[in-house]
């Protein structure tokens, strides 16, 4: 059975396939300036199906720009006309990518089973709360806990923004203003200091639809910035 996560994942390689046929389509037909608005939003998504992917697997940027090389020795040189250094170069890139592809998946965060079991854990109040960290290294956090009929999802503001938090409203110029959370719901409470998501759990039956939001706010967070130290998410359970 697949995972919350290679269902998106699948879904928008879908996405990317059929907008490769519709750019070649309309190259065909002379079509540029309809292929130049379908390739932008081809590197977008390209982007968020790379987040997703590191979201899955922390090696994957590393895989993707070894496969990358090895893909461009392959078509640029024929084998006869490759120097000794670059076959021993080819050999020792392989071995590196075979090895990155044995590594057990300790690293992987297993979302159809970790997330699920916190949040019914959560629902029928076996535990108080628990802690969803995205990247230890930026130190992104979402603290899950139920208020009343609801969940409450919430995240400090990061440190960066502190200077532009003067009061519950923020200006469109802020660049707080244009902060992932904010563009999927989430609402600055003044008084906690953090950005709060509330999500009506009244005879909550399943987890998919607060998992496709943590998906988007991966995504949305580190997509555009293939930088980024890898995601290598893991849940704190707080008991009562």
């Amino acid at each position: 059975m697949k995972s919350d996560l290679d269902q998106i994942i699948e879904y928008f390689e879908g996405e990317k396939k059929s907008l490769e046929v519709s750019i070649k389509k309309s190259l065909a037909e002379y079509d540029y300036l309809y292929a130049h608005y379908q390739q932008e939003g081809l590197w977008r998504l390209d982007s968020h199906l790379g987040a997703l992917k590191r979201f899955k697997d922390p090696f994957y940027v590393k895989k993707s720009l070894l496969e990358r090389w090895i893909r461009w020795m392959d078509s640029s040189f024929e084998d006869g006309e490759r120097s000794a250094f670059d076959k021993e170069q080819i050999v020792e890139t392989r071995n590196e990518l075979k090895k990155l592809n044995r590594q057990q998946t300790d690293l992987y965060f297993n979302d159809s089973q970790v997330i699920d079991n916190a949040l019914f854990d959560l629902y029928e109040r076996r535990i108080r709360k628990f802690r969803f960290c995205l990247s230890a290294e930026e130190n992104f956090n979402l603290d899950f806990e139920v208020s009343g009929e609801f969940l409450k999802i919430s995240h400090p503001l990061d440190s960066q923004y502190n200077n532009f938090v003067d009061s519950a409203d923020f200006d469109d110029d802020d660049i707080a203003s244009r902060y992932p959370l904010i563009n999927l719901g989430f609402r600055w409470d003044t008084a906690e200091k953090k950005f709060v998501y509330y999500y009506d759990m009244n005879g909550f039956k399943e987890a998919l639809p607060v998992k496709i939001l943590l998906s988007r706010i991966a995504y949305e967070k580190f997509s555009f910035d293939l930088d980024n130290p890898d995601l290598n998410p893991f849940v704190n359970i707080f008991d009562k």
